[in-house]
């Protein structure tokens, strides 16, 4: 099988996107049944400097594709051309048609789907619009359809009658950072280890942040259990907006000496937040997997999660829940939380540490290998019969 991953985006990939490629590409390659592995991206994103495989995987450069549009990026007909792949995945569910060649679409993105968003602006509204447009129809153009969790798989058979027999159902594994050491960022204060509760992700109104900020009005902050609170993850240039109202909104609560925006994190900071932090805090409004919750699981950390879909399947019962926008009860929570005694603080651990090993790469990958045969299979078949 030559294989060929496209990644179409506007130039940008989030950190869950890194991870599925870091190890998803290894362990494809690996497979005796996989002749050539073509990985073609943005430029900017410089995919071969952070991903290591055989020689197997071709790495190849495209320039950045907007919205709907299946147009080929300058570059991309040329390597395909030459490439001459069997199978084409698109893990970003984005449009693209090339020849006769079966497409498999990955949908890794329920964001544009909300309904339970605020702070929208006018203009991130109609991107969203669009986005859910351009996902729903490359999940019907394509032959086969992953979806990343059963909310997705539910939707797509639900809201798209998409036929079930056209989508396999493949979750992500877990984060291992086992080999990495942890290093305090260096915003965080030392006498805030073990002392802060901590929440990661994108910094974007999907998040639900608003719902910790408001938590943070009722609780006691004080040096001996309860420094503040870190609020990680990257803010791209249209998001900027929103981390200021966030900003203001910490103002305004007396909150500015409490709360830390600790910015975009390495592997290594994100181990010392999730080992020091007293609780892991998840107010996501939708999550097509949760790949930060599972990291956070393994990690061992007593976890608090909105139950917006898909995170009560991430989770399972390794987290408490608190309905989402009720600020009062997800501070209830943390309260409960704070005052485990070690023991019961080792059976929380111990919990979500299992729950997070019941998720496995290498399960992944073997399951989007025998996705693959069975779409080059179908296509075959289907050629044949309109023969």
């Amino acid at each position: 099988m030559k294989l060929a991953i496209v990644n179409i985006t506007g130039g940008g990939m989030s950190g869950g996107y890194r991870q599925y490629l870091t190890n998803m590409l290894p362990r494809l390659a690996s497979y005796a049944d996989i002749e050539d592995l073509l990985c073609v991206s943005p430029a900017a994103l410089n995919v071969k400097d952070w991903v290591r495989v055989n020689g197997k995987v071709k790495f190849s450069s495209m320039d950045e594709n907007s919205f709907l549009s299946n147009r080929f990026a300058p570059k991309l007909r040329r390597y395909l051309e030459e490439f001459s792949p069997d199978l084409i995945f698109l893990p970003a569910g984005r449009i693209l048609k090339f020849k006769k060649v079966p497409v498999v679409n990955m949908i890794k993105n329920m964001e544009p789907f909300a309904k339970n968003i605020d702070r929208y602006t006018f203009s991130e509204r109609l991107q969203c619009r669009l986005r859910s447009l351009e996902i729903k129809i490359a999940a019907k153009a394509a032959n086969r359809v992953i979806a990343i969790s059963g909310f997705v798989q539910d939707f797509l058979i639900n809201r798209w009658r998409i036929s079930r027999g056209k989508i396999s159902l493949i979750k992500y594994g877990s984060a291992h950072l086992d080999d990495i050491p942890g290093k305090r960022p260096e915003n965080i204060s030392r006498d805030w280890a073990g002392k802060f509760i901590f929440t990661a992700g994108s910094i974007r109104p999907a998040r639900g942040l608003e719902d910790l900020i408001f938590a943070a009005k009722d609780l006691r902050f004080n040096d001996v259990s309860l420094k503040g609170i870190v609020i990680a993850g990257q803010t791209i240039p249209n998001m900027s907006g929103y981390e200021r109202k966030l900003r203001d909104l910490t103002g305004r609560l007396g909150l500015e000496s409490r709360i830390v925006f600790a910015g975009s994190l390495n592997n290594g900071e994100m181990k010392w937040c999730y080992q020091n932090c007293a609780v892991f805090v998840m107010t996501s409004r939708v999550e097509s997997f949760g790949m930060i919750a599972v990291e956070a699981m393994s990690e061992g950390c007593s976890c608090i999660s909105a139950d917006n879909p898909c995170l009560p399947e991430t989770f399972g019962d390794a987290a408490f829940y608190y309905p989402p926008k009720d600020a009062k009860t997800l501070s209830g929570l943390i309260k409960k939380v704070l005052v485990c005694n070690n023991q019961e603080r080792t059976v929380i651990s111990e919990k979500a540490r299992q729950r997070a090993s019941e998720f496995s790469w290498d399960v992944c990958a073997q399951e989007t290998m025998s996705a693959f045969r069975k779409t080059i299979e179908d296509s075959k078949e289907t050629n044949q019969w309109i023969r």
